[in-house]
């Protein structure tokens, strides 16, 4: 895990507290899996998209086109001729 600060408002800092004391949690804690929950997919896309670059890189031939990507799949682009 990494540290990091954040600023937030002293009304949201209160309710977070309550919110963690209700929970038997840290304020730390609702925070991590708050970030989680809103941005946890987007973190994981990127993840991929970085290994799938890498890996083009890597050996660009085995790009395919968009096309023959698509027909494998036996689906299309909606509005996509």
């Amino acid at each position: 895990m990494k540290k990091t600060m954040v600023y937030i408002s002293e009304e949201t800092h209160r309710g977070l507290k309550k919110l963690a004391f209700d929970k038997d949690t840290s304020l730390a804690e609702l925070i991590r899996r708050a970030v989680d929950i809103v941005y946890g997919e987007d973190i994981e896309d990127m993840v991929d998209m970085e290994y799938e670059l890498a890996r083009y890189q890597g050996q660009p031939g085995s790009a395919v086109e968009l096309e023959e990507y698509l027909s494998r799949k036996r689906t299309s682009v909606p509005g996509r001729a």
